[in-house]
């Protein structure tokens, strides 16, 4: 199976400086940067040592990973935070797991072995209380639902209904992923500081967009038994094409 990388950035100059290096040209068959709308000069960092750089239509990491998913040759894809959150070295082991068989696997912060050293109490109790929360209502068993550094397997996620066009979106990910029945693992990987640049999520707005997305995931489970839809279940099933735009046709 072939695999891309997305290094998702909007304004990290410093970091991506720092970062980029270090991504070894073996570890996937593609890399592609997402910007969604960098005007400090990350861009042209990028292109000028030979990376694709996608230009994001519209902002938001989530209307980002949609549009790369539509460009991307690989049937593996690994979120990537080109903000410095994420190992480089732990991308050969996420392919790796999705080889065992998986369909999602996260770089849990969260499990032994593992640490973030970017948390703050408010994000730490936040990502704690957001997590036993997904796995009470949709019957996961994460460590860290809310990590977005992953990989899974393209034909699994176009049958998924993701449609959050921000920061929810790997979290909406998690419980869909979990709602269809793929298959899921974790591996622990420690969650650097950020190098430069602002943080993008902001608790309170954050925080206050992951809740409308967990009650509208549950009302999709329990109310339209959207996940209930055997053909989607089942790996191998032949995806249906998804709405304009990732709309849900709810």
């Amino acid at each position: 199976m072939k695999s891309t990388l997305a290094v998702l950035v909007l304004d990290e100059i410093e970091a991506i400086q720092k970062i980029l290096p270090q991504l070894r040209r073996e570890w996937v068959d593609e890399i592609i940067v997402v910007d969604g709308g960098s005007t400090d000069g990350t861009i042209e960092y990028c292109e000028g040592r030979g990376f694709e750089v996608l230009r994001q239509k519209e902002r938001g990491y989530g209307r980002g990973m949609r549009e790369l998913i539509d460009v991307a040759t690989g049937d593996i894809i690994i979120e990537f935070m080109g903000d410095g959150n994420c190992k480089p070295e732990t991308i050969p082991l996420l392919v790796k797991k999705i080889h065992e068989g998986y369909d999602l696997v996260i770089a849990s912060r969260y499990m032994k072995g593992a640490k973030s050293y970017d948390d703050t109490p408010i994000t730490r109790l936040g990502n704690w209380g957001f997590t036993r929360l997904i796995n009470l209502l949709f019957r996961g068993s994460f460590d860290d639902a809310m990590m977005g550094y992953r990989a899974y397997r393209r034909d699994a996620f176009v049958q998924l209904d993701l449609d959050s066009p921000g920061l929810c979106f790997p979290t909406q990910g998690s419980i869909q992923f979990s709602r269809y029945g793929f298959k899921i693992a974790e591996i622990p990987s420690d969650e650097p500081r950020r190098l430069g640049g602002v943080r993008k999520a902001q608790n309170f707005r954050t925080g206050l967009e992951l809740c409308q997305m967990i009650a509208r995931e549950a009302y999709r489970e329990y109310v339209l038994h959207t996940s209930r839809r055997e053909s989607h279940a089942r790996r191998g099933a032949k995806p249906e094409a998804r709405p304009p735009n990732g709309a849900h046709p709810s």
